[in-house]
């Protein structure tokens, strides 16, 4: 009997030695191959020998780790031992607009090519989706899920508006990839709830907060009786804006701190819901606001409620915010939950710029703390629709879905995949939800994350943001091997084993 217990001891010692946290798919580093993809933007840079200039995540030659790899121009040191924030992951927003396209647009066929490429193993496996809670701005109609004025006990409560092609098209992506998350953010109240009796504008009755609360409950459990857990929701869609020309509500600190602590908060505790509960969802520049309203609810004992903050990138600011909010409150989690990308920030006439803001929001939005990066539409038409907002709108989908409504010259059936999908599929296509970014320099010419995934295996992501190639060294515990990574040109290195 006692050399039975030893013995499993040993075992058991031997195990949890071996596996620590995760458990490695090998247990070498000496040799170990790496996997090289690579996107290229700038038709002048200078090529990799034997590379397209036009590579779009494309798998090169692999490298292998050595003892002794040589000289490069820049040395980036990856630490595992040393980590951050653990990742939710990558992912879009199956809007209105986007679902519409998606269902009525496409062929079977063609549907299911679209499905596998966003959320399959063969494509770049998007495992986020933020999901308007009713209308936003890209869709045919502005709608909630209680439009019946004064239905106080929202008796009349029904998702029945989404079960058309937004459900359907929500079930196609998680049939794809069962991990994904699922949030859900409003863009306004129903609008007998408002002060404005308006979707667009105005903000929500103090008489209407218990409705409100009970109206995210009812949202969560429908979505869940249909097979959609909700992840995570925020309060609010961008509360500090109120366009007057499609869904908005207008919410300032003492309103998001009194709505979570003594409504929403309460009410999903007491429906034993377990669904995160996330704070502003607006830009930046404004992380102040989300700080307030944590460190209000912490004060009055009821912290517990609130998960962390949601952030977008429409303002001048950058992630380094993020990072503000983080060390005034490590406790709670941080989200980047919309980045859209348009004619504004990615001009369409053959530059590099676009790219080139892509991979630097990309890096410093993950490197400041960020669990996720959620780009917006998933798909819009070549009119940037179908959308509350006029047509040409500038706005740009991750996939160009053809809308034969709108009568060109392309052929039914047409997707066009930009830069949005490739570059995120960078990062997606690699790094899987509970990764955790671990320890990484970086500079100014050519920047770079990195991660650790569950199965111990390692990711870094990288881009040269100089016109010229370089030289780059990946050094990894005794180990390293030497790149060389074009002009403008991002590149992503996967390895598993442990650090020799």
């Amino acid at each position: 009997m006692k050399i039975w217990k030893k013995s499993v001891l040993v075992l058991l010692s031997t195990f949890l030695v071996t596996t620590g946290s995760y458990m490695p798919k090998t247990a070498h580093a000496a040799g170990e191959q790496v996997e090289v993809w690579i996107s290229t933007s700038d038709p002048n840079s200078e090529p990799a020998v034997g590379l397209r200039t036009d590579a779009r995540l494309t798998k090169i030659a692999s490298k292998n780790f050595s003892s002794n790899s040589g000289n490069a121009d820049v040395t980036i040191t990856v630490n595992e031992n040393k980590t951050y924030q653990q990742m939710d992951g990558f992912g879009v927003s199956l809007t209105d607009a986007s679902a519409w396209l998606m269902n009525y647009k496409l062929d079977n066929g063609k549907r299911a090519e679209v499905m596998e490429k966003l959320f399959g193993n063969t494509g770049i496996g998007l495992s986020l989706l933020r999901q308007p809670i009713g209308s936003s701005d890209f869709a045919w109609a502005a709608y909630t899920y209680a439009d019946t004025p004064n239905d106080t006990s929202l008796s009349q409560f029904t998702i029945d508006r989404d079960k058309a092609y937004i459900l359907p098209m929500v079930k196609a992506a998680i049939a794809k990839n069962p991990n994904i998350k699922v949030m859900g953010s409003p863009w306004s109240a129903p609008a007998w709830m408002k002060y404005s009796n308006n979707l667009n504008g105005g903000k929500l009755k103090a008489e209407h907060y218990g409705t409100y609360a009970n109206y995210f409950k009812k949202y969560i459990e429908a979505y869940q009786a249909e097979g959609v857990p909700i992840y995570a929701v925020t309060l609010q869609n961008e509360p500090m804006y109120e366009p007057s020309h499609y869904p908005s509500m207008g919410m300032d600190v003492q309103d998001q701190t009194g709505f979570i602590g003594d409504y929403l908060g309460p009410t999903l505790r007491n429906a034993g819901i377990n669904t995160k509960i996330i704070a502003f969802d607006h830009n930046f520049l404004d992380w102040n606001f989300p700080n307030q309203v944590i460190t209000n609810l912490k004060n009055a004992s009821k912290g517990s409620y609130v998960s962390g903050s949601a952030f977008h990138h429409y303002d001048s600011g950058d992630g380094s915010t993020m990072t503000s909010i983080h060390n005034n409150h490590p406790d709670k989690e941080v989200w980047f939950t919309e980045g859209g990308f348009g004619n504004w920030n990615d001009p369409q006439n053959g530059t590099s710029s676009g790219f080139d803001n892509m991979m630097n929001e990309f890096i410093n939005i993950t490197r400041n703390w960020s669990k996720s990066i959620i780009l917006w539409n998933a798909a819009l038409d070549q009119k940037d629709g179908p959308a509350l907002l006029s047509p040409n709108n500038t706005n740009k989908g991750m996939i160009t879905i053809r809308n034969s409504d709108n009568r060109n010259d392309a052929p039914e059936n047409t997707v066009t995949y930009h830069k949005q999908y490739y570059l995120l599929g960078h990062f997606s296509k690699f790094v899987v939800p509970n990764a955790y970014r671990i320890d990484s320099n970086t500079g100014s010419e050519v920047k770079n994350v990195a991660f650790r995934n569950p199965d111990g295996s390692k990711v870094v992501v990288a881009y040269n943001s100089s016109s010229s190639s370089k030289n780059v060294k990946i050094q990894w515990g005794s180990q390293s091997f030497v790149v060389t990574i074009p002009g403008k040109s991002a590149m992503t290195y996967k390895w598993y084993g442990n650090v020799s």
